[in-house]
């Protein structure tokens, strides 16, 4: 009766953990999160916005992070668009190892139970979601390749320019 009960609340969590991820499609609006009382989906509100989830022992991701860096360093510094990473299943130590090993500045926040992930999507990382000023999204892509980058660059700058 016991191993009963057990399997039914732990099939209970999974299908509540479930239901709450989503897979992003173009014009779906950008999901509401809380990072930190500061940093909000909020806070995003009124600007392009590109966000990031990527892991630090992740090749694909560790390719990509460079161009994030370059168009937050053209866009985001300036304050044209919001850049944000979430560093999926990684804590705080994780993350800043690898910004001061790689000089990145753009924030970014460890994900450590995917809570912010999975109203994003279920699997795969990198990932990019670029939403436009009224917060709907126009850009996603999944995994990386230079081809990717190239999108995602004309993408910001479509987006930025508006």
């Amino acid at each position: 009766m016991k191993n009963v009960l057990f399997c039914a609340a732990v099939a209970a969590l999974m299908a509540s953990c479930t239901a709450r991820t989503k897979n992003l499609e173009a014009g779906d609006d950008m999901p509401a999160f809380n990072v930190t009382d500061t940093t909000t989906s909020r806070d995003l509100l009124g600007k392009p916005s590109l966000i990031v989830f990527f892991a630090t022992w992740c090749p694909g991701c560790q390719s990509e992070l460079p161009h994030v860096q370059a168009l937050y360093e053209k866009y985001g510094k300036s304050g044209k668009m919001a850049i944000i990473g979430f560093a999926r299943e990684q804590i705080s130590a994780d993350v800043d190892s690898l910004w001061q090993q790689q000089s990145f500045t753009f924030p970014a926040y460890p994900d450590p139970q995917r809570e912010v992930y999975a109203l994003f999507a279920e699997q795969t990382i990198p990932r990019c979601y670029l939403f436009d000023a009224s917060a709907k999204l126009v850009y996603k892509s999944e995994g990386y390749s230079p081809e990717q980058a190239d999108e995602l660059l004309k993408a910001v700058e479509q987006v930025a320019s508006l």
